[in-house]
């Protein structure tokens, strides 16, 4: 059995979860779970995600021989009836070692005896992190598309959601210890704002709401519901049309929706960022540098605006704080083996 020592950062988004291994692995995965049918096959592995089983391991008494589609599969199976782990208030926790195991099969991985150094992160640390450790570590034997694996987490550690992003600015000398760093975290669930310096948060504040609100106001705005015939759009291809900015709806009869977008952004941007900004107007006068990340700051138009506001958006916004991690699970974790 082949084995393979590898360290890990995971950022667990709710629109995504984000890997990264120091092996030259990653992998960014939608954070969509479905338990499917009998009918449906074992054997499916995507480009982002793959079908779990799990065979044994300390997890075995409430998950044992269930499987799980993970990722896209998950949304192909059953777009309606697929569940969002930013639907649930603990869904990056109680689900949060499906999300792993579909992220490791479909990372490219030869080795099928793996064992993991994992720096994760998440919204509340401090709240979550016995729940997280618990819910991770241990050996765990399963079945991820056509193949079998042995996964042994064994280090793991847990940080709020932005310290990987602080790494990986701090290693690339964008930022220094010294230096006020605001960060703007737009997400898919949550908006943060966090202040740092020395090398240390030391304000932060998590707001609930994110570009999932954006991509829902979309799905039922009344032009978009006329285009559809009185129902609600289809929240994966709203998303995958504003990525590729083509803001083209579905293949089969496919429309624009670019008119659609550019109204619902305006209303978002004024509910929404307006108030993630207006968070952080006392301390943008003594910074001396100011990010925004996440797939937020990454939307066709917010990138401008936020850049007239003077933030930097990066091109490697969206997986900066997965990078990051991984730096941290090398530096704080030791070495792979």
């Amino acid at each position: 059995m082949r084995t393979a020592y590898l360290n890990i950062g995971i950022d667990s988004g709710n629109g995504f979860l984000k890997a990264f291994s120091d092996m030259g692995h990653s992998t960014k995965i939608p954070s969509y779970i479905y338990n499917p049918k009998a009918e449906t096959e074992s054997n499916i592995v995507a480009n982002e995600g793959c079908s779990v089983v799990y065979v044994s391991g300390p997890r075995y008494g409430e998950l044992g021989n269930q499987q799980w589609l993970i990722g896209s599969p998950a949304y192909s199976a059953s777009p309606q009836g697929k569940l969002e782990v930013a639907q649930l208030a603990r869904g990056k926790v109680d689900y949060a070692l499906q999300l792993f195991l579909g992220a490791i099969g479909c990372m490219g991985i030869e080795s099928d005896n793996l064992e993991v150094n994992l720096c994760i992160s998440i919204h509340h640390a401090k709240s979550f992190r016995e729940d997280l450790v618990k819910a991770l570590k241990g050996c765990h034997t399963v079945e991820l598309g056509s193949r079998n694996y042995n996964i042994t987490v064994n280090k793991m550690l847990v940080v709020n959601e932005g310290m990987g992003t602080l790494a990986s600015l701090l290693a690339d000398g964008r930022v220094s210890q010294n230096h006020k760093l605001l960060l703007l975290d737009l997400g898919y669930g949550t908006s943060i704002s966090t202040v740092y310096q020395f090398g240390k948060q030391i304000d932060r504040n998590v707001m609930n709401f994110g570009v999932r609100d954006l991509y829902t106001a979309i799905a039922k705005h009344s032009d978009m519901m006329k285009a559809k015939n009185g129902r609600e759009g289809d929240s994966f291809i709203i998303r995958e049309g504003i990525e590729s900015k083509s803001f083209q709806y579905g293949k089969y009869q496919p429309f624009s929706f670019a008119e659609i977008y550019r109204n619902c952004l305006q209303v978002w941007a004024n509910e929404n960022l307006r108030t993630t900004l207006s968070d952080l107007k006392d301390q943008i006068d003594s910074a001396d540098c100011m990010f925004a990340v996440g797939g937020g700051a990454c939307l066709p138009m917010v990138d401008r605006h936020l850049q007239s506001k003077g933030f930097q958006v990066l091109p490697n916004a969206h997986t900066l704080n997965a990078e990051g991690l991984l730096a941290l699970a090398k530096n704080k974790l030791g070495g792979s083996k």
